[in-house]
């Protein structure tokens, strides 16, 4: 299984400082995840104040230039809100400025009020949705050609792509999958990787919605060993184990709080906890001998190949998150390194 950090920033001002230094330190903080062997760092994109990237693309782009060998995701690119053209030709170049180290995920998004301010119909998702990724996807092979395009959407005559991204045939797209059986579907259909959340209180659901992807990837002609399933899900990791879980707990908890104004109405993450979050393995919050087994049940009940970790968002000191992301590498990662090796070894 590979790990790696998600940013889908939850911004105070009286703990991360200026808006630049936050930032900065973001870009810093991914550096170092390099250092520390993680396998990917990913940017998520909303367009709420404080809440994650208007254009991820950018500061993935800034990381790309400090870095070599992370790979850097986007978790997600929420494309109904945007013209196909411009994300294909925006993260394309991250993909070559990068040497080929994008991982591009994509989704809906799930915030109405988004697609109010773009002037979006927000009954569209779906159809652009699903016309946007055919035209990335197509652009991406296009490798230069005048290219034509139409859809219900979308209208393109003679249009040339560049530039060519780096890997080919494109890049690995990871598309968004909850709960809903149609998204699964959709995904195995278009021989897309998967990208789920964890934090999901019916694991039975997602551990079977993720096994029928696997199957109906195959029925669509796709072998399942050469697609990724990605799960996201919060961590927080402290020597002291209860120190962990208090943590733990109570950065989730305010960011719960913080997650479900944004979405509006009556949301499970009103009243969840992180407590309770934690004791139900829907988020991981411990010292690496609690939570060495835990990701191990995880990983094998899920079939999950990708672990992303949003660490220590609810009013977190940056301090804290980079202690437990240091500590995570250090006593966690080595303990999956090690079954990795072992297993091609066998």
């Amino acid at each position: 299984m590979r790990f790696g950090i998600a940013y889908n920033i939850d911004y105070h001002e009286e703990i991360h400082g200026s808006p630049n230094e936050y930032l900065n330190h973001i870009i810093d903080e991914s550096v170092r995840l390099e250092e520390l062997g993680y396998d990917t760092v990913w940017f998520a994109e909303h367009h709420s104040a404080g809440y994650s990237f208007g254009n991820p693309a950018v500061i993935a782009a800034a990381v790309a230039s400090r870095t070599s060998r992370i790979r850097i995701g986007i978790g997600v690119s929420l494309l109904p809100l945007h013209h196909p053209i411009k994300l294909a030709e925006e993260y394309g170049l991250v993909d070559a400025i990068s040497n080929g180290r994008l991982e591009f995920g994509i989704g809906r998004g799930y915030m109405k009020k988004e697609y109010d301010w773009m002037g979006i119909p927000f009954e569209e998702s779906h159809s652009r949705y699903h016309e946007a990724t055919d035209f990335i996807t197509q652009a991406w092979m296009s490798n230069g050609e005048p290219m034509s395009f139409h859809g219900k959407h979308f209208h393109v005559d003679d249009y040339r792509y560049f530039p060519r991204p780096t890997q080919q045939p494109h890049p690995a797209i990871y598309a968004s999958a909850s709960a809903t059986p149609e998204s699964f579907r959709w995904a195995a259909e278009k021989g897309l990787n998967l990208g789920t959340a964890l934090f999901v209180p019916d694991h039975d659901l997602v551990a079977n919605n993720i096994q029928s992807y696997r199957n109906m990837l195959a029925e669509y002609g796709f072998d399942p060993a050469t697609r990724e399933v990605c799960g996201i899900t919060q961590m927080f990791c402290a020597q002291d184990n209860d120190e962990a879980v208090r943590d733990g707990s109570l950065y989730a908890t305010n960011y719960y709080r913080f997650f479900s104004g944004l979405s509006g109405g009556d949301h499970f993450f009103r009243t969840a906890t992180g407590e309770s979050m934690n004791d139900g393995d829907c988020a991981f919050f411990g010292n690496p001998d609690n939570l060495i087994p835990r990701l191990q049940r995880m990983r094998d009940r899920m079939g999950m190949d990708l672990l992303l970790m949003e660490v220590a968002q609810g009013s977190a000191a940056p301090e804290k998150v980079q202690s437990a992301v240091t500590l995570f590498a250090q006593e966690v990662l080595p303990a999956f390194r090690e079954q990795s090796a072992s297993a091609r070894a066998a």
